[in-house]
């Protein structure tokens, strides 16, 4: 009888061995994917702080917080850096994000009453691979129309 009890004991072990060999590929796919969606949440809080950042430069241009001498005109850059945020993505930790910007004409056109227009890109720099990349366009109006 003694016999049998180790048999017993000995196939109980195989069989918990085999479960794990087997179960341990199969839990690979649920990391995986966990680990994806957080990469994902992670992008589209980027992007969304990249939107928000060119909301923020459109605002500077717009109420001439840049003033127009220091806008750069044709084929120039203007770099710049903003206050630090921080994106937060559901059970992880708060991540700081350091922001930049850069401003380069892309060209300028008169118009008829003699105001300038001038169109530029903006590239945000939040540390991602590649810039968000978007475009403005930017008036200046002559002295003698603003009064």
């Amino acid at each position: 009888m003694r016999t049998k009890r180790t048999f017993l004991l000995l196939e109980v072990l195989m069989a918990i061995a085999l479960v794990a060999v087997f179960a341990a590929p199969l839990m690979r796919w649920p990391i995986k994917h966990y680990r994806s969606q957080i990469n994902r949440l992670e992008a589209f809080e980027l992007q969304r702080a990249a939107d928000w950042t060119f909301t923020e430069i459109k605002e500077l241009l717009y109420k001439e917080a840049i003033p127009w001498e220091k806008l750069p005109e044709k084929e120039q850059i203007f770099v710049q850096t903003l206050t630090d945020i921080q994106i937060q993505v559901p059970n992880l930790t708060a991540r700081t994000i350091h922001r930049s910007y850069t401003l380069k004409c892309k060209g300028e056109k008169e118009g008829i009453h003699g105001e300038i227009f001038r169109l530029y890109r903006v590239d945000i720099d939040l540390g991602a691979p590649k810039p968000y990349r978007y475009r403005v366009l930017v008036q200046r109006i002559p002295e003698e129309s603003k009064k």
